[in-house]
């Protein structure tokens, strides 16, 4: 049995279960590595996909009964009023971006889609995950999470609810690709440190977040933030940005100078809206660099 196939959706299911890629990666091996060593009790009564989707998922409602629930700072909060503060939580408090290559499919792995889940209670999160996107029948979920048919549909009646009824995170409702010389300008404006251009291509209702920082900003705070002291010890330095996909969107992956090389300093999601800046969540460790096959420096 070739389990190692099945991989990618189990990595899907488990990042949608868990808001960590990291964590989804670990999983998922736990998960490939139990399934090898319990092979000779798999009975065929149901598809070995099946099976394992079945393994995974009770694996990561263990996981999450064991830590506390991953967020977005916009979904969480209010827009900060002023930047003389900024709070900083720990990184296990925040969702993470997932790379495309990796999951091998883009749906249902939206960022702002990734958070709203976190918020359901977990068995309704595993029940609306397993019939809306893995398309199994409420006697499957019913028998895989040990509820009777009965619960499992106030399950998914409750999930979708909450979904439909949860605040987005602020911003347009039009998205949009920006042009190939609005991308070139934007990114040149962070490789230069040219404030002027870069502030030019925000919106004025644009949103910027920072996990693992709490404290996130709307509008004209943002720029105002860029060009303050609080943001100048990362402005002043020297960097390069690599373009990358992540969570079904344009995602840029910064490097600082350190010595003589760069190396890899934070991961951004960035949403255009009319050829302008409309969102950045700006993921800041190397740590989330994990999973993009990006080099570890760049010569300078």
């Amino acid at each position: 049995m070739n389990f190692a196939a099945h991989r990618p959706e189990l990595l899907r299911h488990c990042y949608r279960m868990l808001g960590s890629f990291a964590d989804a990666e670990d999983v998922v091996q736990e998960v490939l590595l139990s399934a090898w060593n319990a092979r000779e009790q798999y009975r065929g009564d149901v598809p070995v996909a099946h099976w394992l989707m079945r393994i995974a998922t009770n694996r990561c409602l263990d996981e999450i009964a064991r830590r506390k629930r991953r967020g977005l700072p916009q979904l969480e909060r209010e827009a900060a009023a002023s930047y003389d503060h900024v709070e900083q939580l720990e990184a296990a408090d925040w969702i993470t971006p997932a790379p495309d290559d990796a999951l091998e499919s883009r749906e249902g792995v939206a960022l702002a889609f990734i958070a709203l889940l976190q918020r359901l209670p977990p068995k309704q999160r595993a029940a609306v995950l397993l019939k809306d996107v893995v398309g199994w029948s409420a006697d499957e979920i019913a028998e895989a999470l040990e509820l009777t048919v009965g619960s499992t549909n106030s399950a998914l009646h409750r999930a979708r609810e909450s979904l439909a009824g949860a605040k987005p995170p602020s911003g347009p409702d039009r998205r949009s690709q920006p042009s190939a010389d609005v991308l070139r300008a934007y990114i040149r404006s962070w490789e230069e440190r040219d404030l002027e251009t870069l502030v030019s291509l925000l919106r004025e209702d644009v949103t910027l977040a920072m996990p693992p920082h709490a404290t996130w900003f709307h509008g004209p705070l943002v720029g105002e933030f860029f060009g303050s002291d609080r943001f100048s010890g990362f402005w002043i330095r020297a960097r390069r940005v690599v373009t990358v996909r992540a969570n079904d969107q344009l995602a840029l992956a910064f490097y600082a100078k350190a010595d003589d090389v760069f190396v890899p300093h934070s991961i951004q999601l960035v949403t255009f809206a009319d050829d302008q800046v409309a969102e950045m969540v700006q993921f800041l460790g190397a740590h989330y660099f994990r999973g993009f096959q990006l080099p570890d420096s760049i010569a300078a």
